[in-house]
């Protein structure tokens, strides 16, 4: 679990339903785009910021290849600052949702089969 998630999920048996829905889960994988998409973004940004100004200054794109390495450098560094960011940014919005859930447990009743509850209110007779 993350830095952020402090409340242990057996203190709260009575809505130890809800805080199970928001553990992650431990099987999954992420596909590669989803795994590497801000490094892509932010490095072909470096690249092509630029390519356009040497194009727009009607230079070859290739030109000032120094200008290139510094902004694919930076692209990096700035995809892993954004990664960083929305990491703890999910971290902190999941630790708000289980407090939530933990102070306000009458708000989280344990679900029932709804298929079950729904007969029971249309007093359906065979």
């Amino acid at each position: 679990m993350n830095k952020h998630h402090s409340h242990e999920l057996s203190e709260h048996p009575e809505v130890q339903w809800a805080l199970e829905l928001l553990k992650p889960d431990p099987t999954y994988e992420p596909s590669f785009l989803s795994k590497y998409s801000p490094e892509i973004i932010f490095i072909l940004g470096g690249f092509a910021y630029p390519s356009l100004a040497n194009v727009l200054s009607s230079k070859p794109f290739y030109a000032r290849i120094q200008k290139h390495i510094m902004f694919v450098a930076g692209g990096y560094i700035v995809s892993q600052f954004a990664k960083k960011l929305v990491d703890n940014y999910q971290a902190e919005r999941d630790t708000k949702l289980r407090d939530y859930i933990i102070r306000h447990p009458e708000l989280f009743p344990e679900p029932g089969n709804a298929l079950f509850s729904i007969l029971d209110k249309r007093k359906l007779k065979y």
